[in-house]
């Protein structure tokens, strides 16, 4: 039997199971499988899927498999090695929207160098390395091997899906995006223009700035998807609707500033909502 467990990451991973099920079709796979997918909504006649299991069920699940297929995530890993299972392990990625980085990468790539799993750098390689497992013998995990713990450790110290991490990147971007707003504002940048175009270009303007930096100091750009596109879309309805408000109360210029900051604060519950700020499990 085959167990395929996605965690509990609260990101899709349908990539995998895609896969999984073409190698199914194509006879690659003939053994039975059994996919624990977490949050992840897949229906398939050709696999066992559950959401999740109790945890002794779903260690008995564990033992009882020949070979596991899991994510990147430290923990599944670590489980699956201590029962000393063949592993072939999948990173989620970050372009695909299945983390919010690519440790899981790092992770495969070096427990896989190191000989303890057969790792893969994307789904593709799944089929090499189902040819592979029967001949593959693991490097023995201990868990006294400092040189793993220090490893692991290394990784979760670099994941920066932890959610002080998400909220603090949230409102770093904001503090800047506020002071860039604030300086438009008293330096007057386009001051013909009608106060409703200004509002819309100062908000554009600082969003590309901060947005180039924060590319610059993550060293990559972000993804623009749906999600991504839709929540910045409401950030700048909210912020030009409480700008009209505002700006028939009080000057241009402190109308531009108060509503910044209304619209960081507001936008934030939206933040949690639309991009999973807050990791409510861990991997």
């Amino acid at each position: 039997m085959i167990l395929v467990t996605l965690g509990t990451q609260d990101k899709s991973f349908e990539r995998l199971l895609i896969e999984i099920e073409r190698l199914i079709d194509q006879g690659v796979i003939r053994e039975k499988v059994v996919v624990q997918v977490g949050y992840t909504t897949y229906s398939s006649n050709k696999m066992e899927i559950f959401d999740y299991l109790p945890k002794d069920e779903f260690e008995k699940l564990v033992q009882q498999s020949k070979v596991l297929i899991t994510h990147g995530g430290v923990g599944s890993i670590l489980d699956g090695l201590s029962r000393n299972k063949k592993i072939i392990a999948v990173p989620r990625l970050s372009q695909y929207m299945e983390h919010t980085n690519d440790h899981q990468l790092q992770v495969v790539e070096k427990l896989g160098s190191e000989g303890y799993i057969l790792a893969c750098m994307g789904v593709e390689d799944i089929e090499m390395n189902l040819k592979k497992i029967r001949k593959f013998h693991p490097k023995q995990y201990q868990k006294n091997n400092q040189q793993m713990l220090s490893l692991i450790e290394n990784f979760i110290e670099k994941d920066d899906s932890h959610p002080v991490s998400g909220i603090s990147h949230y409102f770093m971007f904001g503090f800047f995006f506020l002071i860039l707003q604030c300086l438009f504002s008293f330096l007057h940048f386009f001051e013909n223009l009608p106060n409703l175009e200004l509002c819309f270009i100062y908000w554009l303007f600082s969003y590309i700035i901060v947005l180039l930096f924060y590319s610059i100091f993550q060293k990559r750009w972000p993804i623009f998807s749906k999600r991504f596109l839709t929540f910045n879309f409401i950030c700048l309805f909210i912020h030009t609707l409480i700008f009209l408000l505002l700006h028939s109360l009080i000057v241009f210029s402190h109308s531009i500033i108060l509503s910044s900051f209304i619209s960081l604060i507001l936008n934030y519950p939206i933040f949690m909502l639309v991009f999973g700020g807050r990791e409510f499990f861990s991997d």
